[in-house]
């Protein structure tokens, strides 16, 4: 097989995996929370100046994540693609 064949062959391969993992698992971990639904409230103090956290034990503040509204998953990229596409085909041939 040429050089070119190959590369085609592996975009293919990369596409309908995605596609097969997507369809298999729609949700994944939200990257904002890691998975958990609450995130800490941000410092920009800790942010700017690089701090690790208070040395004294605290209560944290624990807030619902905005980005997963405190489920934990988000929906993936190409799942999303997904159901926008059936739904702009959907509307269309009403």
């Amino acid at each position: 097989m040429t050089l070119a064949a190959t590369a085609i062959a592996l975009i293919v391969a990369v596409t309908l995996g995605y596609a097969f993992l997507c369809w298999v698992s729609p949700f994944a971990a939200c990257r904002a929370c890691d998975g958990t639904g609450n995130r800490e409230p941000f410092s920009l103090l800790r942010a700017l100046l690089g701090r690790p956290e208070p040395r004294r034990k605290r209560r944290r503040i624990r807030t619902k994540c905005r980005r997963c509204r405190g489920t934990g998953a988000r929906l993936r990229i190409g799942r999303r693609i997904h159901n926008n596409s059936r739904r702009l085909r959907h509307d269309a041939t009403r």
